[in-house]
């Protein structure tokens, strides 16, 4: 005798009970003592990526990095004044990369060799990150102008670039790349395997299946519910970094790109295992293969051999990462992008089929 009730996935009947079975999966999260602590850690994270910006915002003062060529001590005479945040570059390429690479509103100038030697007015480069809005722009140059013609004894004038991040830039671009990675990848691929687990050990998955709900229902309500805390997640990370975001384009479907694979994941762990201390040691072991060639941003990946280069660059965690990245800045060539989108829909693909196959033999 058949017990459960096959609806087929094309009627509304069947989704209605997958959307009902999410609902109560996605409540039943928040009570979940796993859950909040990852919601916890996960906030942890989050603040910690916004510490600096945060900090560097109790000093009100205008913030200024200069590049002086003729070596005058100008940034010092500056910094006697107080009435600006100095930092003293070494090369005119940092003026470029501080301004990209910075964490709040900055002008990175460059003063030309010889300069101490002219008279009359004194125009010299300056570059702002795109995020820095013109309101806060316009005060900011004018301000650092001011303090130069100060201690020059010279009308300076700044002649300001906007400047936008590549991959070759570190910084505070890579700290939010990696942020909303880690937040979908762990939200997603811990919650959906221990609410499954949860089903398991307290009986209720038995109870599911004897009634009219199939298991593959049962599994795609917690999916969906997954795919909610994913976006959550990363929704609440880019509130805080939202005048970074340019390439809307690339940012959202590498976003949900993540969380699809995070979700797969996490099902596929939840089908294998039966116990939460299984799904502790699976999920650490995947992240940790995910996660830790992201942490070769930091130092570069051009002295590990060729075919380690070429594995890191198709896994699907650093595709992702990469193409945020990209989203930071102004221009995109297709060779850069699709080959990443590829390899984060490899992934997809692979890691939902395992766990399609792996649900039949469960439900047989």
């Amino acid at each position: 005798m058949q017990l459960t009730d096959r609806l087929s996935p094309t009627r509304w009947r069947y989704w209605r009970i997958v959307v009902a079975l999410a609902a109560k999966d996605i409540v039943d999260a928040l009570k979940n003592k796993t859950t909040l602590t990852i919601v916890l850690g996960l906030a942890m994270m989050m603040l910690t990526v916004q510490a600096l910006p945060l900090l560097l915002k109790l000093d009100d003062r205008p913030r200024v990095a200069i590049y002086d060529a003729a070596r005058s001590g100008v940034a010092d005479t500056l910094r006697q004044g107080r009435t600006v945040q100095v930092y003293e570059l070494r090369t005119a390429e940092d003026a470029l990369n501080t301004a990209v690479e910075t964490s709040s509103a900055l002008v990175a100038v460059t003063l030309p060799e010889g300069w101490e030697d002219g008279t009359g007015d004194l125009t010299i480069e300056g570059y702002l990150a795109y995020w820095v809005p013109g309101k806060t722009a316009v005060p900011l140059v004018r301000d650092i102008e001011q303090a130069l013609t100060a201690v020059t004894g010279r009308t300076v004038t700044i002649q300001t670039q906007t400047v936008y991040p590549t991959l070759e830039n570190g910084g505070h671009t890579i700290m939010v790349a990696l942020g909303l990675v880690l937040a979908t990848i762990l939200i997603t691929s811990i919650l959906v395997p221990h609410l499954i687990v949860e089903e398991k050990t307290t009986h209720t998955m038995a109870l599911l299946r004897v009634s009219p709900v199939s298991v593959s229902q049962i599994l795609l309500g917690k999916g969906f519910a997954g795919t909610v805390y994913g976006i959550l997640a990363a929704a609440v990370l880019l509130a805080f970094n939202l005048t970074m975001i340019h390439l809307w384009t690339i940012l959202l479907p590498a976003v949900i790109g993540i969380v699809l694979f995070g979700v797969g994941l996490g099902l596929l762990v939840g089908i294998l295992v039966e116990n939460e201390g299984s799904v502790q040691m699976w999920v650490g072991l995947l992240v940790v293969v995910l996660i830790f060639p992201l942490m070769l941003a930091f130092v570069g990946t051009d002295k590990l051999p060729a075919w380690v280069q070429s594995i890191v660059a198709w896994l699907p965690t650093t595709a992702v990462f990469d193409l945020i990245r990209l989203s930071f800045g102004n221009a995109w060539l297709p060779e850069m992008v699709w080959p990443k989108f590829t390899a984060v829909m490899i992934a997809i693909i692979l890691v939902f089929a395992t766990a399609g196959w792996r649900l039949q033999s469960w439900e047989s």
